[in-house]
């Protein structure tokens, strides 16, 4: 039970909860995911992780590895809609938002990257990522005003990055 609890923890599922047969499937599931990955075995990890999401539904951390894994074989699209869940879940969370809006950077859908780029901007208004993929977003979308004032607050910011040049 011990050791249990102890997977628990490093997993994000709480002690409350260790006793409950779902949890222990999910951790496990989630156990064989990661030992899958050390194997570079991509495609029996991503079934394993969600499995565990599927058990359970607010298992962060195995949505953490299944964005890792879906990046890592190459399918962005895919890793794109996990983040998706994953941020009704967690919002904050600033490094997956603005991995997402990247994603949607690379696929052209302007509009989607720059609602994305927005949202980390009103929290963080100086983050260099998403100044920069704001003005590209604002500038594909016909807002040259916008991507200026962006390019300008990053220049000024941040004046030795290349990309505000």
């Amino acid at each position: 039970m011990r050791l249990l609890c102890i997977l628990l923890v490093g997993t994000g599922l709480s002690f409350a909860d260790a006793d409950t047969p779902h949890i222990k499937a999910a951790a496990s599931a989630y156990q064989q995911a990661k030992a899958a990955l050390l194997k570079k075995d991509t495609a029996a990890a991503v079934e394993l992780l969600v499995k565990a999401i599927q058990i359970e539904p607010t298992f962060l951390d195995a949505y953490k590895q299944l964005i890792e894994a879906r990046i890592a074989s190459g399918d962005r699209l895919e890793a794109a809609a996990v983040i998706t869940r994953f941020l009704e879940i967690e919002p904050e969370a600033s490094h997956y938002r603005l991995l997402l809006a990247q994603i949607l950077l690379a696929q052209q859908q302007w509009n989607r990257a720059l609602a994305q780029f927005s949202i980390v901007l009103k929290d963080d208004p100086f983050n260099a990522d998403a100044l920069f993929g704001f003005a590209t977003a604002a500038k594909r979308l016909g807002m040259q005003d916008r991507a200026s004032e962006a390019l300008s607050r990053g220049r000024d910011r941040y004046p030795f990055d290349k990309r505000f040049r």
